[in-house]
């Protein structure tokens, strides 16, 4: 209640600008009981980026920003601006920050990349903190050849006609979201600082790789969303050009699809991909943090929504325990007879499918330890396997890793092959697997409501 009327009285403040703004804060402050204004010093700061970028181009309002200015000065917290992606003209001002509109500027205002520089403005009161040496770690580091590169861009700046090429692509953006309505939503943004949604994050994922080959770049953001940035300068015929590829490969995506889920947000897979635009990478020790982002893509993507399982699925936080963490994905690849598959779009590189795991004795799954063989150290375990929802064909996909893991456990010299996997990925399996009998059953596993088996296959002498 009392932060309820604390917001009330600030809002009654805001939207009388008569009144002294220094004064209001030091009646807000002295209101203020000594224990909560002792807890507000143990803030180092509060770090806000105008617009998010690679949180899905969110905008906050105005309000909401200058409220928060208001809340730090009461309470005496720094308000600090990260503008490396907003600032130096992106949104149409030199600042993102200036749209707000605020009662009092910002304490630190940080800024960097189009800048050709990397550099931090900071208020009169935090002059001598930062006046001191210190160690940053920044986009750009702030050296001499930086700064000549800033003084030659700095007169070049035309926010007029970042507010041209802005509205032009933005007419564009919004027009293809009126076309596609269930596929292209929630256009957004200041400036060249564009965005919008896919109905689906795999969606998002095929429509971004579909545009790479035809000759768009755009990147991913937050979710589900990508990012539409062009140049401050863009041509009308250049963004014209883009927006054509844009809803070429829209096309593209959505002529995978039946009629029936074109205009919804139905599941349903969405691209064929062929294993002769395939490449089989090897996981090891030595390339797990280059192909992790890849691996944990795909994991979230199988098995990390929420929504796909029934409200009593078990679960740490938001994640479901089918999912697996990274953490416990690079244990299992660290092992010495560790097998790891991961099959590559040829043209992205982007990760599609893996399958990885180690030997037996390694795991505690369920129907591990009725294994025969457990405790011998012959038989190498499946821990995990997913492919990509946005594949169409995942049965041949399926087939070719368990194949391609079959080889390298005979190669390794284990004599047995052993997993705990939904059943419908033992259907798709090879004959060499899913002909074998089934050790374990669990109908209802972590209360996912997917049916789980153990089965085991025996393997080649090497």
């Amino acid at each position: 209640d009392a932060f309820t009327n604390l917001l009330a009285r600030i809002d009654a403040f805001l939207a009388d600008p008569s009144q002294n703004f220094d004064n209001f804060i030091t009646e807000e402050r002295s209101a203020v009981p000594d224990e909560e204004l002792k807890k507000a010093q143990r803030v180092a700061g509060i770090i806000a980026e105008p617009i998010q970028g690679e949180g899905g181009i969110q905008v906050a309002s105005g309000r909401f920003f200058r409220r928060l200015r208001v809340l730090t000065k009461i309470f005496d917290v720094p308000l600090i601006f990260d503008e490396v992606q907003t600032g130096f003209g992106a949104t149409g001002r030199l600042w993102a920050h200036e749209r707000f509109d605020l009662p009092s500027p910002p304490d630190v205002v940080t800024w960097a990349k189009k800048a050709q520089n990397g550099v931090l403005f900071v208020s009169d009161a935090l002059a001598s903190f930062f006046a001191e040496e210190k160690k940053f770690n920044t986009t750009w580091a702030g050296d001499s050849a930086g700064m000549a590169r800033f003084l030659a861009m700095m007169n070049k700046l035309d926010l007029a006609a970042v507010e041209r090429t802005g509205q032009h692509a933005r007419k564009g953006l919004d027009a293809l979201a009126r076309e596609y309505p269930s596929f292209i939503q929630n256009v957004r943004g200041e400036g060249i600082m564009l965005g919008f949604d896919v109905a689906r994050a795999d969606w998002r994922d095929e429509l971004r790789d579909r545009a790479l080959r035809n000759g768009l770049i755009l990147l991913g953001c937050g979710e589900r969303s990508l990012r539409f940035y062009s140049r401050y300068d863009t041509p009308q015929p250049v963004i014209d050009e883009a927006l054509t590829l844009l809803k070429k490969s829209i096309d593209d995506v959505l002529a995978d699809k039946p009629a029936n889920v074109q205009g919804t947000a139905a599941s349903g897979d969405v691209v064929a991909m062929l294993l002769s635009q395939t490449k089989i990478r090897e996981i090891e020790p030595a390339n797990f943090a280059q192909l992790k982002s890849g691996i944990m893509g795909v994991e979230k993507a199988s098995y990390g929504s929420i929504n796909r399982y029934p409200p009593d699925v078990q679960r740490v936080g938001r994640r479901p325990l089918l999912q697996y963490p990274a953490d416990a994905l690079e244990t299992s690849i660290s092992n010495a007879r560790s097998i790891g598959i991961a099959l590559c779009d040829q043209v992205t590189g982007r990760v599609i499918a893996y399958a990885l795991g180690s030997p037996l004795e390694n795991y505690d799954e369920a129907g591990v330890r009725d294994d025969p063989h457990y405790g011998e150290s012959n038989t190498f375990y499946l821990q995990a396997m997913a492919v990509h929802p946005s594949v169409q064909n995942p049965t041949e996909l399926v087939a070719t890793m368990f194949d391609q893991l079959k080889n390298h456990a005979e190669a390794l010299g284990f004599e047995h092959f052993s997993t705990f996997i939904e059943a419908d990925v033992v259907a798709k399996a090879p004959q060499w697997l899913s002909s074998e009998r089934t050790y374990h059953e669990t109908e209802n596993y972590l209360n996912s409501g997917i049916r789980f088996v153990y089965v085991r296959a025996p393997l080649k002498s090497p």
